[in-house]
């Protein structure tokens, strides 16, 4: 009874914390970025020649009084804690960016390169774009800052929909379609970056959160229909958290917005709580690919040894 109860918690341990590195390596680096992030902040705040950088840039209102975290208006870093939190989406890029690296440097099947490899890297700079936009944005909270905010987080919604859709493309493409793999990968990651710089440039200006919804709305229903296409497939688990994940960083979302459990001066706002969670469903649904990449290459691989 007992052997069955540890081995069931131990694969729940697996499922939510994946083993992607082996050693310490990995996880020191990130913490080294996470304490040069820290630094830089508190220098470019304790720098007086900075102080008053954003004033002549247009702000507003609204900008102003969405989070719950106390404003330094005159410091470089406006929100020194929301901004930090931020970290999490470079954390989870770097995770990408090195452990695709290694898949690509082992090279053990070229088919699993071909078809996951573009996936991952992609939606590492993805990642990475989040990062730099949300980390822009709390910390100047101006106008363009704003807009560039907006851009990253449809890049970020739009992906899985681009994910899910070219897979299944790529796998009826023989059956189906006359055009090259190669081909339809970049007609679709073309249509993906014109679709979201559209949404960028173009959205009305309060549709922002609808646009979102849609695209979280759609992803949903990607996940249903993988879940009961697949039900006995344990990668599904990643998929099922990187969903879960969003509903609890929206829950999050809505508690900073009407100033629920609100204290301007702690160190855990509840907008870094979003941008933790988002982070987070960024990461499982990466494992899903990884998980999904590494099935296809064990498939490949049985079927040129038999």
């Amino acid at each position: 009874m007992f052997k069955g109860l540890q081995t069931y918690l131990f694969k729940k341990k697996q499922i939510l914390c994946p083993i992607i590195f082996k050693g310490y390596g990995t996880a020191i680096l990130l913490e080294v970025v996470a304490i040069v992030f820290v630094f830089a902040i508190w220098w470019l705040n304790h720098t007086p020649s900075l102080e008053g950088i954003w004033k002549d840039f247009h702000g507003s209102n609204d900008i102003i009084g969405t989070f719950c975290e106390r404003l330094e208006l005159d410091k470089p870093v406006r929100q020194p804690v929301n901004t930090f939190s931020s970290i999490i989406y470079l954390k989870v890029a770097v995770i990408i960016f090195k452990k695709s690296w290694l898949e690509k440097k082992i090279n053990r099947n070229y088919s699993y390169n071909k078809t996951y490899f573009v996936p991952e890297f992609i939606f590492g700079f993805v990642l990475l774009y989040v990062f730099c936009a949300s980390s822009f944005y709390h910390a100047s909270l101006i106008k363009p800052a704003l807009k560039l905010d907006y851009s990253a987080v449809y890049f970020f919604s739009l992906f899985p929909v681009l994910y899910f859709s070219g897979k299944w493309s790529l796998i009826n493409n023989s059956k189906q379609l006359r055009i090259s793999n190669k081909a339809l990968t970049i007609a679709f990651y073309s249509i993906y970056i014109i679709i979201a710089l559209l949404l960028s440039f173009y959205t009305p200006k309060g549709k922002e959160h609808i646009v979102i919804f849609i695209n979280i709305l759609i992803f949903f229903s990607f996940t249903v229909a993988a879940v009961f296409a697949k039900l006995k497939k344990d990668n599904l688990n990643y998929l099922v958290l990187s969903i879960a994940c969003i509903m609890v960083a929206l829950v999050w979302f809505e508690l900073d917005k009407y100033r629920v459990l609100c204290n301007p001066d702690s160190y855990f706002q509840p907008h870094s709580f979003w941008n933790l969670f988002i982070a987070l469903s960024g990461f499982y649904f990466y494992v899903y690919i990884q998980s999904e990449g590494m099935a296809a290459a064990a498939t490949s691989t049985r079927m040129h040894s038999v």
